[in-house]
């Protein structure tokens, strides 16, 4: 009897051989072992072995690049018509740390007429605290589509896309981690999706050196200009007691991005700062309306609000520092 391997194991070969002949997925590959798998066309055990020898080896941006521009054209986000945003922000990584200052920051910009896509997820980690339990204090709008959420970032409202609405398939992904034990490769590609087209987006990172990776997508894609930083908790929010170098890539008009990002370090500008034993989500909506005195908190807020006014405006960071502070002191609390 004659057995024939199943398609899929093709990707796993190449991934999976001995140390001198495995490879990395070329862009295409990646593309088309992506299709198989929202397709449902590989069994639990493959998407098990194809996640974990992805983790295993180490994604390179040409893979990351065929995951990424894959799920768009699976999700029809690759559109013409225009984002209706100035920013993506992407939220995954959950705080349990700190209060997620960053939600301040993102409320602080729309107050001030950035209009910001802001998605993410929840629950794949227990002892986290995500952004979209934060909405309702931030009198934030929950969307319940792509279509949605554009009306309401026109509207200038602060709006937040859950992936569970726009991408299911893809959560349900990221959720295996709690049987792999380990993050996979789309733990990665979610935050460069960009669902709106935003022509410019951010990142949090938690490992230093995958900068270069989420350049490499963004380019790839055409954003005007990304920024991604190792932030509170893995979120885009910046310590303002600590260094922080600012990766930024930039195309200006017709020009192509930079392939080598331009490195702005952010030195702390505040002292060193004791982490809290506890928080509440209480503490968050207090320190905006004035009435919990938070000088850790209030410094990341301008912080993290000044490293995009760099990003959007091309200000030098003191400037920004300037502007972001103003723009805290005249809040609408």
């Amino acid at each position: 009897m004659i057995s024939t391997d199943h398609p899929f194991s093709h990707y796993l070969r190449i991934l999976g051989k001995g140390p001198k002949s495995r490879r990395p997925l070329t862009e295409e590959e990646a593309s088309s072992a992506l299709e198989m798998i929202l397709q449902g066309n590989v069994t639990d055990k493959q998407l098990g072995a194809f996640l974990l020898l992805m983790r295993a080896n180490g994604e390179t941006p040409e893979e990351l690049i065929g995951f990424v521009k894959g799920l768009r054209r699976a999700l029809t986000l690759a559109s013409e018509e225009p984002s209706g945003a100035d920013l993506d922000w992407s939220s995954y990584a959950g705080k349990w740390r700190y209060p997620p200052y960053y939600l301040l920051s993102a409320k602080l910009l729309v107050q001030n007429g950035i209009r910001i896509c802001l998605h993410g997820d929840e629950g794949q980690f227990a002892n986290r605290h995500y952004a979209q339990a934060f909405m309702q204090e931030l009198g934030a709008y929950e969307a319940k589509s792509i279509k949605d959420a554009r009306q309401h970032i026109h509207d200038g409202e602060l709006v937040y896309l859950p992936l569970a609405t726009y991408a299911p398939q893809l959560r349900e992904i990221l959720h295996l981690k709690s049987e792999l034990g380990v993050r996979t490769v789309f733990n990665t590609a979610v935050k460069l999706l960009n669902p709106l087209n935003a022509p410019c987006a951010v990142q949090g990172i938690y490992h230093k050196g995958v900068e270069n990776l989420h350049h490499a997508v963004a380019i790839s894609l055409g954003t005007r200009r990304n920024l991604v930083f190792k932030g509170e908790g893995g979120e885009a929010e910046v310590r303002p007691d600590a260094l922080t170098n600012l990766f930024v890539s930039k195309r200006d008009g017709d020009e192509a991005a930079t392939e080598t990002p331009q490195t702005t370090p952010f030195r702390g500008i505040i002292d060193r700062q004791v982490r809290p034993e506890t928080w509440s989500s209480a503490d968050l909506m207090a320190l905006w309306r004035g009435e919990r005195e938070d000088v850790y908190g209030e410094a990341s807020v301008i912080a993290t609000t000044a490293s995009i006014l760099m990003l959007l405006r091309g200000l030098e960071l003191d400037m920004a520092l300037m502007e972001a502070n103003k723009l805290w002191q005249k809040r609408h609390a």
